[in-house]
């Protein structure tokens, strides 16, 4: 490991250290709303679809897309809640952002396990939806698990891609995948009965290469705060937002995110 990644280890490290070390009570690994805010008395629905809109597509540091987008998730959940698996799809209001993704997802205390087959052909216009060869594919596979704590509100996760178009190539000029790691900490640092603030930090990095898929060389490129909130619409409806600052040391960048979840 060079000494970029020992140092990124190092400062990944502390950051759990002191949250651990810090006083009490996430998700913006972002968009946390208080749990009181979300829970409801229905009946069990296995299945159920939601829509958000957002001013534009923040992803691990990725600005996905600077236009307006709507997002729709489709999906299963079973009645323990544990294990989900649904759709997920974006399409930007000019036109020039598609996506369209599966994943499944297992629940067990406070650990969670996630795959996603991620699909952003914006930039593939003559994909095929079931190629997967790593030269052609529009697609990449990520596998994550992440751990929230008990006594304190701390959630940390670690994803890693394991297929498609996360690649680099050999001296010898051979296509290989990265199999780009990326962790992320968040911590809420505020909160009331229908809101909360938190701070998250994310790094990325590869043990086959240099360069990955978030950036050409190891580091944070992904941090901020994001703001989440639940307003009541004429005292009938709870309407969740949230508001992401975003900064990118990797691509030198950043941007702010604004979400409404319609339902």
């Amino acid at each position: 490991m060079n000494s970029n990644l020992k140092l990124l280890a190092l400062v990944l490290c502390a950051l759990v250290y002191v949250s651990t070390n810090a006083q009490r009570d996430y998700q913006p690994i972002p968009d946390l709303l208080p749990q009181d805010s979300l829970d409801t008395k229905e009946k069990y629905r296995p299945f159920d679809f939601n829509l958000t809109l957002k001013n534009m597509h923040l992803w691990r540091g990725y600005r996905v897309t600077d236009e307006a987008m709507t997002a729709a998730n489709v999906y299963y959940q079973s009645k323990n809640g544990k294990f989900e698996a649904g759709l997920w799809g974006g399409v930007g209001f000019a036109g020039n952002y598609t996506e369209f993704d599966y994943y499944m997802s297992y629940s067990h205390k406070n650990l969670t396990f996630a795959i996603w087959d991620i699909n952003n052909y914006t930039d593939f216009p003559n994909a095929e939806i079931f190629n997967y060869d790593r030269g052609e594919t529009s697609h990449f596979i990520d596998v994550s698990v992440t751990y929230a704590f008990e006594k304190f509100p701390l959630q940390t996760s670690w994803s890693t891609i394991v297929q498609g178009r996360d690649t680099y190539v050999t001296p010898s000029g051979k296509l290989r995948n990265a199999f780009t790691n990326y962790v992320e900490a968040s911590y809420v640092v505020a909160s009331g009965s229908d809101w909360n603030l938190s701070l998250y930090v994310g790094a990325a990095f590869s043990f086959e290469s240099e360069t990955h898929f978030y950036g050409d060389s190891p580091g944070f490129n992904n941090y901020g705060a994001t703001y989440s909130k639940t307003l009541n619409v004429f005292d009938q409806y709870t309407l969740p937002v949230s508001a992401t600052a975003m900064w990118n040391s990797l691509q030198e960048y950043g941007a702010l995110q604004v979400a409404v979840n319609l339902f």
